[in-house]
């Protein structure tokens, strides 16, 4: 059967046979890789100028009988249509300046993936050489230990599986952060399960976005947690995950509120943070689970 690529609508078209949505099709015309492209997206060289005839699959009804035709301009996706004559529209249509400006996002884009292999490249380095040469037996400190990019996803974890789990679940979160920024969002609703009394000296709590922890598949979001707390439980402050905040103040939900805005802030998000009380929160994670078993059992 061979590979095929995905072509997402910028909206779904109706099953002709039951009326259900369909979202994408799969076709063979380009490099066949299991990519995923949207409209915008560069699928070919400069020179491909071209329409593709495809015909709607739907899930339900399988083959639908109807064809969908997809739009190539200088290589670029430009839009699909289930009529010919529009999808030559949507070519002529194309001029420099709407080109340039898809080019430009393209660029963008194409720089943002080459930072991000190179943030997978550095730590697969620092994984290798420190498990690799045991460095986990006496880490490095001072300069030396300056070398390594991911020192929190090393420093700490029992094991490398540990460590990955680290690295890929702090990218993950960061990656969703971008998205929300990316889709205007402006706040962050925070909230922590905990029964907690204000004043307390030695204390932690799990914070929760649920936005994050559904994207990133996440228990909870932040971990809170003041020195004495940290102390008591005979853990070092540099050899915590990146999403503990390590505190000096008695609690407060103001002293929880600041820590994710600092925490956000040190990462170049402008996100304004808000605490809202938990029983008004969607629930997400380990609140969601315990919400769902709470009803099962009544």
């Amino acid at each position: 059967m061979g590979m095929f690529d995905t072509i997402y609508f910028e909206k779904p078209y109706e099953c002709p046979v039951c009326n259900g949505k369909i979202d994408s099709v799969q076709v063979k015309d380009f490099e066949n890789m299991l990519e995923n492209y949207h409209i915008g997206d560069c699928v070919g060289h400069a020179e491909d100028v071209r329409i593709i005839k495809d015909e709607l699959y739907c899930d339900k009804c399988k083959f639908t009988g109807q064809n969908v035709f997809i739009a190539v301009d200088r290589g670029i996706l430009i839009g699909t249509s289930l009529r010919l004559d529009e999808a030559r529209k949507l070519l002529d249509s194309m001029g420099f300046e709407k080109l340039a400006l898809w080019y430009h996002d393209l660029y963008k884009r194409f720089i943002n993936e080459r930072n991000e292999k190179n943030i997978y490249w550095r730590f697969l380095k620092d994984l290798r050489e420190w498990y690799g040469e045991k460095l986990y037996e006496k880490p490095p400190t001072g300069l030396s230990a300056l070398h390594f990019w991911n020192m929190s996803d090393l420093k700490g974890a029992k094991d490398p599986v540990e460590s990955i789990e680290r690295f890929l679940s702090y990218r993950n979160i960061i990656e969703a952060l971008n998205e929300l920024r990316d889709e205007g969002l402006e706040v962050l609703d925070i909230y922590y399960p905990e029964e907690m009394m204000p004043g307390e000296e030695s204390w932690s709590v799990d914070v929760y976005n649920d936005e994050l922890n559904e994207r990133c598949d996440l228990n909870w979001t932040w971990t809170i947690i003041n020195k004495k707390q940290l102390e008591a439980e005979g853990e070092k402050e540099d050899e915590l995950a990146e999403w503990n905040i390590v505190v000096d103040e008695p609690f407060s939900e103001a002293v929880v509120v600041e820590a994710v805005r600092k925490w956000l802030e040190n990462r170049r998000y402008e996100f304004g943070v808000r605490m809202v009380e938990m029983e008004k929160a969607r629930g997400s994670g380990l609140v969601k689970k315990l919400r769902e078993r709470s009803e099962e059992k009544n």
